[in-house]
């Protein structure tokens, strides 16, 4: 029996006078392609117009087209957002209430939730926890069990924290008043008394004193905790006295009404006071009954039946109200059956359009996701290109210095090449002999040879032709005098020669312009071109292509005589 009047929980949240309100869907939702290039604060001002004047299925089309904004709004226009956010809301509203669809209110209110946070809006953020926390109380009371699930309790902790952080004392006084109609249900919760101790420490602005009696409310249920019956009861009754005089809402006052009721209920039943308690069912039902109501009047019927079943022993009674309680569920399904009937034409085209609206999104996203990654790899293209340019024009600068260094030496070695043809032509030797005193002699006639002889450029060059050119007796004389001054083989020493020789030829256009570097090998004496270019490398530093390139980019007033 407890467990039944929970379940009253939910008569506040669904009095609303337009539950069950259906739309005729005729010729309304043309108007989406109307309005759909409206300024969003243009249309969610007619969405709450219409919102206002129970023209619900405009409202939806209104803020519809709002929402659908989300993903093609620039996150810098927190504005914008701030308006989508409060869409979200009413939707959420919208499908609590007049859908009936909470699932969809619950996705909607999160994505609220989440524009909130990541925009930094304060109020918004304690609105949508407020919405959120209606969504998951009627849920919990669909249920059957009468019980409030931990996750709507910490709902209702973290709206009352979001409203005192946003500094909205509307928001701190509805939700202040949500948790202790709760707490009514959820005894010696630790989580809601604690809120209700800081509210009651919460300072009201002057402009809000008219809802003094939510202090009154919240001590109530605080003392209703604490076991304190009689006070709890007395301040119940000057809260409902308060409500019905001075709240000159009719709407309003129904709300806050029922839903004091309802907790008296709660705790005339743990007082045993039964007969207060069903005088009280007994008038909500009839109010309901003249009001059009019958989901509350089915709660309060089917709260009569549990009475008389559980405490009263009353079987026939009790038969007697589950039968008004089924009757008027009945009456509720035919009314949500005719209304879905009416509305499935209209909700069809919604859940279309924003089918379409959500594709030409991700379209969109697709296009940009594909633009911007041709934008990257355009980005790293050019990049590397400059870091090839870059590297090129490192390369090129090396090789100039390289070929630079190469005429340097070139120049040195001509010198050189003279100096040792003008002292070998005063020294005429006669000689064939060489004794090792006369290393010296022999080393200036190997010298000689090698610079003016044109053998050294025939491919069969070899070490016991230079012995024979330099009148020696022996190779073994040669070699050793050859090793001391160089200190490196023949073969090297032929080799540097050929390459010396090659780059003078390189050097000199006029006589060799029209030779291939392959040719210049082959006429320096070279046989195996992969050969010639590794020597040049070697003694270079440039490949035979590259040092010619590097001619080619000297004025004539380089090139050596």
């Amino acid at each position: 029996m407890k467990h039944a009047f929970r379940h009253i929980t939910v008569i506040m949240l669904l009095l609303v006078p337009w539950l069950g309100a259906t739309a005729d869907g005729t010729g309304r939702l043309k108007n989406y392609d109307i309005w759909k290039d409206l300024p969003t604060k243009k249309l969610s001002d007619m969405g709450r117009r219409y919102f206002d004047d129970n023209n619900l299925d405009s409202a939806l089309v209104c803020y519809t087209i709002v929402v659908n904004r989300y993903y093609t709004t620039p996150k810098s226009d927190k504005e914008e957002f701030r308006r989508i956010g409060v869409a979200l809301n009413e939707l959420g509203v919208m499908h609590t209430y007049f859908l009936v669809d909470y699932e969809k209110a619950n996705r909607y209110l999160l994505k609220a939730k989440k524009i909130a946070e990541e925009f930094d809006i304060p109020k918004l953020l304690g609105a949508t926890y407020i919405n959120l926390c209606i969504v998951h109380v009627i849920d919990d009371g669909t249920k059957g069990d009468g019980t409030v699930s931990d996750y709507t309790i910490n709902l209702h902790h973290h709206a009352f924290e979001a409203t005192l952080a946003a500094n909205d004392p509307m928001g701190v006084i509805i939700s202040a008043s949500n948790i202790a109609h709760i707490a009514s249900a959820e005894l010696n919760n630790e989580i809601l008394l604690n809120d209700i101790s800081q509210f009651l420490n919460y300072q009201l602005p002057d402009s809000m004193k008219r809802f003094q009696w939510v202090y009154d409310y919240c001590k109530a249920a605080q003392e209703m905790n604490r076991g304190n019956y009689e006070t709890a009861l007395s301040l119940y009754n000057q809260v409902l006295n308060h409500v019905c005089s001075t709240d000159k809402n009719k709407k309003s006052q129904e709300r806050f009404t029922y839903g004091i009721l309802n907790d008296m209920c709660r705790l005339l039943f743990e007082m045993h006071r039964y007969q207060e308690m069903l005088d009280i069912l007994d008038d909500v039902a009839q109010q309901s009954e003249t009001a059009g109501n019958h989901e509350l009047q089915r709660v309060a019927y089917q709260a009569l039946a549990n009475y008389y079943h559980e405490i009263a022993r009353d079987s026939v009674t009790g038969d007697h109200y589950e039968l008004l309680a089924l009757r008027e569920k009945d009456i509720m399904l035919n009314q949500n059956k005719l209304m879905d009937a009416r509305q499935a034409e209209f909700l069809f085209q919604i859940d279309e359009i924003n089918a379409e609206v959500q594709e030409l999104n991700t379209r969109q996203r697709i296009t940009k996701i594909i633009a911007w990654s041709i934008a990257a790899l355009v980005l790293v293209v050019l990049a590397f290109l400059y870091l090839l340019w870059r590297k090129y024009k490192q390369e090129q600068e090396k090789n100039r210095k390289l070929y630079e260094n190469n005429l340097a030496l070139l120049a040195a070695e001509e010198e050189r090449r003279q100096q040792i043809i003008e002292q070998q032509q005063t020294t005429k030797y006669q000689s064939h002999q060489v004794e090792e005193g006369e290393q010296s002699d022999l080393l200036h006639r190997i010298l000689y040879v090698m610079e003016t002889s044109e053998e050294i450029y025939d491919n069969d060059f070899s070490l016991e032709r230079l012995t024979e050119l330099v009148d020696a007796t022996s190779k073994n004389y040669v070699s050793q005098a050859l090793n001391g001054h160089y200190h490196q083989s023949f073969p090297n020493i032929v080799n540097e020669y050929r390459i010396r020789e090659a780059c003078r030829r390189i050097n000199d256009p006029e006589h060799y312009g029209q030779y291939t570097v392959q040719a210049i090998a082959q006429s320096v004496g070279f046989g195996s071109y992969p050969n010639f270019v590794t020597n040049f490398k070697k003694f270079t530093g440039l490949t035979p292509n590259a040092y010619r390139k590097q001619r080619a980019t000297q004025p004539p007033a380089d090139s050596p005589d």
